[in-house]
C-alpha cells in the first residue's frame, strides 16, 4: 500500500513522503476499509473552513495535513486510497500574475483561464493522461468547471475528479483522487462531495 501513497501523493509533496504517510494513518486510525461508498446524506458530514466555505465528506476521511503545502483544506483515508484538498487561491493576484506572463486570456472567463491553466499542468505532471471535461458550469450559484483525469505517476496509475470554483474574491481547487483500479468505487462520492461545496453567504 505505501508505494501507491508514495507514488500518488508524490505530484503535490514538497515535505517527506514518510512525514506524510506517519501523519495521514495518525490522523485516520487503524479503522477497516468497511464502511460503504455512496451518495447517501445520512454517510456524510458537513464540515468548513475559518466560516469561509463548507462541505460534505464521507465520515471515514478525516483531517490531514501533509497532502499539499498549499491546502488550505485537507482530508483523507488511507486505508481506502481516497483523498481530498481544497486551494484557494486570490482571483486578482491569479489574473495579474497569468496576464504578465501572457498566459490569460481576456475573451475567456475567469473561471475557464484558471481551469485550462491547471488542465496544462495536469498533462505535463502525468504520463499517458486522459483529461474528461463535464458539461459544468455552476456549483451552488458559483461559476465552475470540472475535469476527471486519469494518468501515470512513476509506475501507478492514479485518477482524479478536480472541481475549479470561482468566488468574488478567491478561485477554490477542489481536488479528488485515488488508484486507478479504485476509481470507479469511488468516483460517485468523489462528484457528490465537489458538489455539496458552499461558500458562506457573507464572504461570497
Amino acid at each position: 500500500m505505501k508505494k501507491g501513497i508514495f507514488a500518488l501523493i508524490i505530484i503535490l509533496l514538497t515535505t517527506s513522503c514518510v512525514d506524510m504517510v506517519k501523519g495521514a494513518m495518525q490522523a485516520a486510525g487503524n479503522e477497516l476499509d468497511s464502511a460503504p461508498v455512496t451518495t447517501s446524506e445520512s454517510n456524510y458530514v458537513t464540515v468548513g473552513a475559518d466560516d469561509l466555505f463548507q462541505v460534505d465528506l464521507p465520515y471515514y476521511m478525516k483531517p490531514v495535513s501533509q497532502l499539499h503545502p498549499d491546502a488550505s483544506f485537507q482530508y483523507a483515508n488511507i486505508f481506502k486510497e481516497a483523498y481530498f484538498v481544497i486551494i484557494q487561491e486570490d482571483k486578482n493576484e491569479y489574473i495579474d500574475t497569468f496576464k504578465q506572463f501572457g498566459e490569460y486570456d481576456d475573451e475567456l472567463p475567469v473561471i475557464e483561464n484558471y481551469k485550462n491553466a491547471q488542465k496544462t499542468l495536469f498533462r505535463e505532471r502525468l504520463i499517458n493522461s486522459k483529461i474528461q471535461e463535464y458539461g459544468l458550469n455552476n456549483i451552488n450559484d458559483n461559476p465552475a468547471r470540472q475535469l476527471k483525469i486519469l494518468g501515470q505517476i512513476e509506475d501507478i496509475k492514479a485518477a482524479y475528479i478536480v472541481t475549479f470554483i470561482e468566488g468574488e474574491k478567491d478561485i477554490f481547487m477542489l481536488m479528488n483522487w485515488t488508484l486507478e483500479d479504485r476509481f470507479k468505487k469511488l468516483e460517485n462520492s468523489f462528484e457528490y462531495i465537489n458538489s455539496t461545496f458552499q461558500l458562506i453567504e457573507e464572504n461570497k
